[in-house]
């Protein structure tokens, strides 16, 4: 683990290795105290959160973005090469490299970028009806082909979910004087869905609380209160809630009859085949849907939240490649006196890592001028989170719901042995 900030400058280094409780302390637990406390707190995640259930010797259970593009690629039978040909998707994603021998060019595999370029086409309406139908056939078949890949949470054993039910425990736990977290996250699975059933905390993710459920952006200026705490008119706020938007859309949202809906209480791998599954991709720039609900709620919600006074923002596993946040983020920096940014990703630190290389070295450079509001955490989602003190000390409720699922957990055990 590593870290990049103004105090590492200050002692004359770059990303300074944190080797032992003391370093952390100093350079790490002092940094993520203040984005604990700060009033209005966000967090950003992206695929590298998901990527941590694959530290296990078992079978890769979360895909990375490059196995998206290779199942899809395995997954679609009619000629994956002539979908690369139709979007002229090569030419389009060159990237200029420095190599050991000299300049070149690769195209970056992205699905999300092919996915968004094909539905740019599809609207246009340019190409002959059987290129057209070519395109959308692929469509169809990688949009559930990403649906099934991500879809693992049931696949993790309960020993699996030690990191993302702390990080859930930590962060969602606000004070009275702060603000409900707000967790905006890039990925289409439900590990933070089912990391908040397991810890006991309600989740408000812009969905009504009936079945079947829609999209409704009114729900996240609702909060939950205990009435039987009510003193003097003023609401006991429950401590265990927090905001969650799924900017890129999610395995279990889906066009209903015109709406987004949520799917509940099914197998995904039996849903109706006439709904269509919601995904929004990162390079949007171009297609219309950037202009339409639910897309445009969650990013008015981020820019909003930006702009906030003693203002946090926490980005975990995140690549930097989509340019609306990007664009977002640094506007923020650049006009928020209060706004503080944590980036913790895995091989930040290396010449060559995932991270986006502009804003990568936009942040260096900003905090070699000495900016303090900026640190750069090089670490898995893993370790960051076991790094981060747990500072809260539960709650009635949470430990009784602790010991209620340790005897549910025990009686299971128990069930299961007797059946052997």
């Amino acid at each position: 683990m590593k870290i990049y900030s103004k105090d590492a400058v200050k002692n004359g280094k770059t990303y300074i290795e944190l080797t032992d409780d003391n370093e952390k302390a100093q350079y790490f637990g002092s940094y993520i105290n203040k984005i604990l406390d700060v009033e209005n707190l966000i967090i950003l995640a992206g695929s590298g959160t998901s990527l941590t259930f694959n530290n296990t010797e078992e079978t890769k259970i979360a895909p990375s973005m490059q196995d998206l593009w290779d199942l899809c690629k395995t997954g679609y039978e009619h000629g994956f090469d002539d979908i690369l040909a139709l979007t002229n998707y090569e030419k389009l994603q060159e990237v200029k490299i420095d190599t050991d021998v000299g300049a070149g060019k690769i195209f970056k595999p992205d699905i999300e970028l092919l996915l968004s370029i094909c539905d740019s086409i599809i609207a246009l309406d340019s190409l002959k009806e059987d290129d057209k139908n070519k395109i959308q056939n692929f469509v169809k078949t990688a949009k559930n082909t990403i649906l099934r890949a991500t879809d693992f949470t049931k696949k993790i054993k309960e020993e699996g979910w030690k990191t993302h039910n702390k990080f859930i425990r930590i962060f969602s736990r606000r004070g009275i004087k702060q603000k409900r977290l707000k967790l905006f996250t890039t990925n289409y699975d439900l590990a933070f869905e089912t990391a908040s059933s397991n810890t006991g905390t309600i989740i408000i993710d812009g969905f009504e609380y009936a079945n079947p459920s829609y999209f409704n952006p009114m729900w996240f200026s609702y909060d939950i209160v205990n009435r039987r705490l009510t003193q003097d008119r003023v609401a006991g706020y429950i401590p265990n809630v927090m905001q969650l938007y799924k900017i890129h859309g999610s395995i279990d949202w889906f066009k209903i009859q015109g709406r987004v809906g949520k799917i509940t209480g099914t197998s995904l791998l039996n849903i109706d085949q006439s709904y269509d599954p919601v995904f929004i991709y990162s390079d949007i720039n171009k297609f219309q849907k950037s202009y339409e609900s639910p897309y445009l709620d969650m990013m008015s919600a981020f820019l909003s939240a930006l702009q906030q006074p003693k203002t946090a923002l926490l980005c975990l596993g995140f690549g930097f490649n989509n340019k609306y946040i990007n664009d977002a983020i640094t506007m923020a920096l650049r006009t928020n006196p209060d706004f503080m940014l944590m980036v913790g990703t895995r091989n930040i630190s290396k010449y060559r890592s995932s991270i986006n290389s502009q804003i990568k070295k936009l942040l260096e450079t900003s905090i070699e001028q000495g900016d303090g509001r900026i640190a750069l955490v090089d670490a898995t989602f893993e370790e960051f989170v076991n790094a981060i003190p747990e500072r809260a000390i539960s709650s009635p409720e949470e430990q009784l719901f602790g010991k209620f699922e340790n005897v549910l957990s025990l009686i299971n055990s128990e069930a299961t042995t007797n059946v052997k």
